[in-house]
């Protein structure tokens, strides 16, 4: 079940953040350089006001989530999708797949025309995910504490 997150939902949104984290960047991101979850929390309490953030919930526990609204750079006409991420023993059944499209969706029904998101270069799985979803890379780049981060884009 997709439902909007709430401040109750802080701590699991952190935990399931943390583990993607570990996994979609563990070969190539020191561990230690990642938050532990009490700064993820923390984050979590000031941006979750920020744009919306939908979760996947199953037998009451949070196994994925999406976070999406106006574009952070204030292009125009455009929203972004701000963070996806599903819990690794979750991954593989759709969840990520769904969430995406429910954060397209909301963009869309928000009347934004276009939608981009931002990914680590090196993060070669995520990269496929989006562009078999219809998101295209384009020419935006820039640093991350953990590497370049390339941009993509889709009409909505």
């Amino acid at each position: 079940m997709i439902r909007r997150a709430t401040p109750a939902d802080i701590e699991a949104l952190a935990r399931v953040q943390g583990r993607g984290w570990r996994h979609a960047y563990g070969d190539y991101v020191d561990v230690d350089e990642m938050s532990g979850p009490d700064e993820r929390s923390a984050r979590w309490g000031e941006r979750l006001g920020e744009g919306t953030t939908f979760l996947w919930e199953q037998a009451g526990e949070v196994a994925g989530f999406v976070s999406c609204g106006p574009d952070r750079d204030r292009e125009a006409g455009t929203g972004q999708v701000y963070a996806i991420y599903v819990d690794p023993a979750a991954q593989g059944a759709g969840l990520g797949s769904t969430l995406l499209a429910h954060a397209v969706q909301e963009l869309a029904t928000a009347g934004y025309g276009r939608a981009l998101l931002w990914c680590l270069e090196a993060n070669g799985l995520a990269r496929a995910f989006y562009a078999s979803r219809g998101w295209a890379q384009d020419e935006g780049r820039r640093e991350h504490l953990w590497g370049p981060e390339v941009r993509y884009r889709r009409e909505l």
